[in-house]
């Protein structure tokens, strides 16, 4: 038997800077400011920050789905 864990590593890095770039883009438009607000350092800080629990979202997430799939009650 093949074990179907998927790796949602990449998944959760993509979604977290895809994050990180829209709370910016709304904090730029309410202030006005249309240029360098995309900082790759503060970026790469909230992706750091916000990875594990995004990761662990996704598995649990997941895991939910699978469930639902493979048991009927």
């Amino acid at each position: 038997m093949t074990n179907n864990k998927t790796d949602y590593s990449k998944l959760a890095r993509w979604l977290c800077l895809y994050e990180a770039v829209n709370i910016i883009t709304d904090k730029a438009e309410k202030i006005g400011r249309e240029q360098d607000c995309l900082k790759p350092i503060p970026i790469n800080k909230y992706i750091n920050e916000r990875y594990p629990s995004l990761l662990k979202d996704l598995e649990y997430e997941s895991n939910i789905n699978n469930n639902l799939h493979t048991h009927h009650h």
